[in-house]
């Protein structure tokens, strides 16, 4: 009887220890910090962007450095890429240097509305694109260049540890004085950014 005694005494007194184990684990854990939630709205988007830009004609692809500033649905870069545009209009590479050099800096807004997706931490940019033209110095004449820009695909900005925004833009048509140039590869733009 001594020996029953003792074993329930025991055992009474493993759960009566164990209790207080039992009950701080089932406690809320509400002191620890939570994450703040990643919030995005259409301001998210203002702002400078630095990256590159994959561009590709053909069988021929490049990549350079690039940068633009969005605000308020208008995306402007202060030097648009236009080596690949120059050398579909001056097949001769070293006149092509000269009228790249001549030009300058290209300054292009591309305009673009937004749809913001909450639950997807994305927004959606539909493209607007416009004809950009330039005064390109061709065999010691200034000659009017209009690129037509179209896009195949919306944008996408994103916010997780970075912000970023990709999009394309494609150059389909070139015309030098009103006349197509022929044969002519579009220029493919994929702009891969992220936000300063």
């Amino acid at each position: 009887m001594k020996k029953f005694i003792h074993v329930k005494l025991i055992s009474m007194l493993v759960i009566l220890l164990a209790i207080p184990f039992v009950l701080a684990s089932c406690s809320n854990d509400d002191e620890s910090p939570k994450p703040n939630p990643v919030t995005i709205s259409f301001d998210d988007l203002n702002g400078e962007y630095t990256g590159k830009v994959s561009v590709s004609q053909g069988t021929v692809n490049g990549e350079t450095a690039v940068a633009f500033s969005a605000k308020k649905n208008l995306i402007t870069y202060s030097e648009f890429p236009m080596k690949e545009i120059i050398y579909s209009v001056i097949s001769d590479p070293v006149k092509a240097n000269q009228a790249l050099t001549a030009i300058g800096k290209i300054k292009y807004d591309l305009d673009y509305t937004a749809v913001l997706y909450q639950h997807k931490k994305e927004i959606e940019l539909n493209l607007l694109p416009k004809e950009l033209t330039v005064q390109v110095p061709i065999d010691g004449v200034n000659k009017k260049v209009v690129i037509t820009f179209t896009t195949s695909k919306k944008g996408l900005f994103t916010k997780q540890n970075t912000q970023n925004m990709n999009f394309e833009l494609l150059a389909s048509k070139i015309t030098v004085e009103g006349t197509a140039v022929n044969p002519f590869n579009p220029i493919k733009y994929n702009f891969q950014m992220l936000k300063k």
